[in-house]
Formats: structure tokens, C-alpha cells, sequence
């Protein structure tokens, strides 16, 4: 099963995806902060990946929790697959240590800190299943 994973932000939303349903790999980040336009440039990774479940990465409370439940309305018009909402709490900690023992530049930790967090969701979610 292939699984496509958000961690979302207001401003940056990272992605990262599992081919056979074991490990997680960072894929992107997109930088949007309109909803909409976040619709339209998830839309080519959807069709690219295609994906059986998309796995949305939302903290515990708060204003993402919202706006995880708008984006799913919106990512409906466009993907038939099942939506999973999956609490991401602490995984930006996690991916800024990961990315704290790697030897990337500063400007590449920052690039790459949301699609790693989405990684370490993604990373989670599978091996709670």
C-alpha cells in the first residue's frame, strides 16, 4: 500500500511518502499559505504518486486542527482515497534533531525541516499498524 503523508502548516507544508507501507521518505515541502493554491500544487504529487491513503499530520488542538478538516473538504474534490488525520505532535522537534545530526548547511536544514517532520509522521503512523 503506498501512503502519501502532510505535516501541515500555515505558511509550509511538507510532504513525504512510503512505496510499500515500511519507511518513510522525505519528498518535498511546498510553500503556500492559501489553502486553494495549497489544493492546486498537491495536485500533481497526488496524480504523480497516487497514493491509497493520504495521511494528514494535525497537532492535538489548535487552528491546523481546522484547517486540516478544510483542507480534507477541498482534497475531496480531487482525491478518492482514504484520509487519515494523525496526530503530529512533537514531530518538528523530531526532524530538526534528525536533520540537527546531518551535515546539510543551515538553509538546507531549514528547506527541508517540514518535509523530515512529515517523514517522522508518516514513520509513526506505519509503525503503529
Amino acid at each position: 500500500m503506498k501512503y502519501l503523508c502532510l505535516d501541515l502548516g500555515t505558511a509550509h507544508t511538507g510532504l513525504a511518502l512510503s512505496e510499500e507501507g515500511i519507511l518513510a521518505t522525505p519528498l518535498a515541502t511546498i510553500f503556500e499559505k492559501d489553502l486553494d493554491s495549497l489544493v492546486g500544487k498537491l495536485t500533481p504529487y497526488l496524480a504523480r504518486t497516487n497514493p491509497d491513503c493520504l495521511v494528514i499530520g494535525t497537532p492535538s488542538h489548535g487552528l491546523l486542527v481546522d484547517y486540516g478538516k478544510l483542507l480534507e473538504q477541498k482534497i475531496k474534490n480531487i482525491y478518492s482515497g482514504q484520509i487519515i488525520f494523525y496526530n503530529e505532535d512533537l514531530s518538528s522537534k523530531k526532524a530538526q534533531s534528525t536533520l540537527d545530526r546531518s551535515k546539510k548547511s543551515h538553509k538546507q536544514k531549514k528547506q527541508q525541516q517540514h518535509q523530515t517532520a512529515a517523514a517522522h509522521i508518516l514513520q509513526d503512523y506505519l509503525d503503529g499498524l
